[in-house]
């Protein structure tokens, strides 16, 4: 296996690293939003303002994040610098170590 195989496959798993992670900030926005729903439907618009400044910005970042790598997961050696921008800019979840991992090993085209 050469080293764009396993650029092409560690970014296929810090895309899905991602994709999960932004996912799961929309399950806890939802988990978060039960309690609200139930108790105390006057203070929606409070509650989704103090966790979705957060966590909904979060989300279209983390799924904007794992949607462009996945585009790029074919031909790594084209797209090196791009892997590493968003693995550094994704640190939160480990996915962006994956990407930051993929860029930095993919070989370039003349090599």
């Amino acid at each position: 296996m050469g080293s764009n195989e396993t650029a092409s496959t560690l970014t296929l798993v810090g895309v899905i690293l991602n994709l999960l992670a932004a996912f799961g900030f929309i399950a806890i926005l939802a988990i978060a939003l039960i309690p609200v729903l139930m108790w105390a439907p006057e203070a929606i618009g409070w509650v989704l303002l103090g966790i979705g400044i957060f966590l909904i910005p979060a989300t279209i970042i983390g799924l904007i994040f794992g949607f462009i790598p996945l585009m790029w997961r074919h031909e790594p050696q084209q797209h090196k610098v791009g892997l590493i921008i968003i693995g550094v800019f994704s640190l939160f979840s480990i996915g962006g170590l994956f990407l930051i991992i993929a860029g930095a090993i993919a070989e370039t085209e003349g090599a």
